[in-house]
């Protein structure tokens, strides 16, 4: 990996705020504990020794103690599944269990419901968005998802979600209502698609003003492939073609425009992280096959 540091530097911990935030719960270590060993470290880096990687890296692990309860090592959500798209949300949020949390959450539409149940009895799956074809009421939907974020530590939308209308105006209010209490929040594939369109709208749809307005102050990644980007740098007006070459220096633009907090993951043969202050670039090879799901489990 090779890093880059902004001038002059600002705020470097963010990198890494919300991987931090993701596996802080009241039971454990102190979050700001951990944040406070998170900048020390961050602050003394060279970003070329490996040791201090790993250093920077274990601090936003949470302890294993014997006094730990259900729950305490993170409890995250999953907005996402479709009638045609059941295991995208399934890879994120069987992803997040693999990797240390202890519950995970998956809000889909109804019918896809059964068949996420079935992939594994360790997630726990919300049936409760709906089609706008379904006649359900708008403000019901949301209020049946919105209860649950105050008891999330981390919020996915995105993986299978789809673009109904119904799904998208619910899955918009619901990122909201997270990132005004502040819940660290992804937002990868429809996720993505939710906040150009906000974007793109300029501040002329209100629900769209008020997710962007409470995304500017959330702690907020983004993990866009090439399309994406691109995308994403029209509706800022940054790049009409050709931003995903240019991912280096408009990604920085991009994580600055949209927060305080946010990290921007340009996903390519050589990875572009930044949070508008640090950039990072990762060019060691993977697998060379772009299967499905390989986006979800990331």
């Amino acid at each position: 990996c090779n890093f880059a540091k902004a001038s002059p530097p600002a705020a470097p911990h963010r990198l890494l705020a919300t991987s931090s935030a993701f596996s802080s719960t009241s039971g454990m270590a102190s979050c700001s504990t951990r944040m406070s060993r998170c900048r020390g470290i961050m602050a003394k880096m060279t970003f070329s020794e490996g040791e201090d990687l790993m250093e920077l890296a274990s601090c936003v692990i949470p302890p294993l103690t014997t006094g730990q309860s259900k729950g305490g090592a993170g409890r995250v959500a999953v907005i996402g599944g479709s009638e045609e798209y059941t295991g995208a949300p399934y890879f994120a949020a069987f992803s997040a269990l693999k990797t240390g949390v202890d519950l995970a959450h998956v809000f889909c539409e109804k019918s896809a419901g059964t068949a996420i149940k079935s992939y594994s009895p360790e997630l726990i799956v919300h049936p409760l968005l709906a089609l706008k074809s379904s006649g359900a009421d708008p403000t019901e939907v949301e209020q049946g998802v919105s209860q649950w974020i105050p008891r999330l530590d981390g919020l996915l939308v995105g993986p299978g979600l789809g673009r109904d209308e119904l799904v998208v105006q619910t899955s918009a209010s619901l990122i909201t209502a997270a990132a005004e209490r502040g819940t660290p929040i992804v937002l990868d594939a429809d996720g993505l698609f939710i906040l150009t369109s906000a974007v793109r709208s300029g501040g002329g749809d209100a629900v769209y003003a008020r997710l962007l307005e409470a995304l500017r102050g959330a702690p907020l990644t983004i993990t866009p492939n090439k399309v994406e980007f691109e995308r994403l740098c029209k509706a800022m007006g940054l790049a009409e073609e050709g931003a995903f070459g240019r991912a280096p220096s408009l990604a920085p633009v991009v994580a600055t425009r949209l927060g305080r907090h946010t990290v921007v993951v340009v996903k390519g043969p050589s990875d572009v992280i930044t949070d508008g202050s640090i950039t990072v670039t990762c060019s060691e090879g993977g697998s060379p096959r772009r299967c499905g799901g390989q986006g979800d489990v990331l």
